[in-house]
């Protein structure tokens, strides 16, 4: 039995501290699929929030051959669509800011990832969850079919357009053209 199955054992047992340990576990690339669906770092907090709440709450129907992980992803990509449906986050905007001498690389990285995040967010939520769900966590199509609630063929097709359409986004084709001239 893995730890996190001993883990979700034991919080089926009342073992609070159990919870915390799976919460920090996993609190990290929850944040990071969060942000990728919804594209705001407050946001993405809140539905990590509440995808590990509604994940505590529903831990006894949890399948015992299923991953906590895969449980967890599907909780936030229903938190994200739940939030998107209340239409309480913005897209976020990153400014250059004042930055140190020596903070030019991290701004770029950080620069470039903004970018990314905005041509994923000008994809409908069902694009990016997959798109989420296969590039950030390298999830096969089966499972990413089972946490958001379609068939495998319905999953290839959606990364497929997703992709296509993200070749095509000026956000994306400014990038080519930046790196071009490099």
């Amino acid at each position: 039995m893995d730890e996190d199955r001993l883990l979700v054992e034991r919080c089926l047992q009342g073992d609070e501290g159990a919870f915390a340990e799976l919460f920090r576990r996993h609190e990290a690339s929850a944040v990071r699929l969060a942000y990728a669906l919804v594209g705001d770092r407050s946001a993405a907090e809140d539905v990590k929030q509440d995808a590990f709440l509604r994940t505590f709450r529903s831990l006894d129907r949890l399948h015992a051959d299923a991953p906590f992980s895969g449980w967890l992803s599907q909780n936030l990509v229903w938190a994200a669509r739940t939030l998107q449906r209340r239409g309480h986050w913005r897209h976020e905007v990153v400014g250059v800011g004042e930055l140190h001498a020596d903070a030019r690389a991290d701004f770029e990285r950080q620069e470039l990832r903004a970018t990314l995040v905005g041509a994923l967010q000008s994809l409908p939520l069902p694009a990016r969850e997959v798109l989420a769900l296969r590039y950030y966590f390298d999830l096969p199509e089966a499972e990413i079919a089972r946490i958001v609630g379609c068939r495998p063929g319905t999953v290839k097709s959606r990364l497929s357009r997703a992709l296509r359409a993200l070749a095509i986004s000026p956000a994306i084709t400014g990038l080519k053209e930046t790196s071009d001239v490099r």
